[in-house]
């Protein structure tokens, strides 16, 4: 079960995406999304928000976790180069 902390992790990425996401293709949305969270997010609360990842119960959107998943691809290109 999500902590509170990432409960509320989760609902914010739901909620970029859903606004970010309004009339574009998934992947342009995802990839919009992700520019947000890699802008103005914290590291921490990226790391705390692609930790959530490992959880399957669902609570990301299928667009925020896209989302999340470019997230975490980018940081380990940037971390590995």
């Amino acid at each position: 079960m999500a902590s509170h902390q990432e409960t509320h992790l989760i609902h914010m990425t739901n909620q970029i995406a859903a606004n970010l996401g309004g009339g574009r293709d998934e992947e342009t949305a995802a990839a919009a999304t992700c520019r947000h969270l890699e802008t103005f997010w914290a590291r921490s609360m990226k790391h705390r928000l692609i930790a959530t990842l490992e959880h399957e119960d669902g609570e990301l959107s299928p667009l925020a976790r896209r989302a999340v998943t470019l997230l975490a691809e980018r940081l380990a290109k940037r971390h590995a180069g």
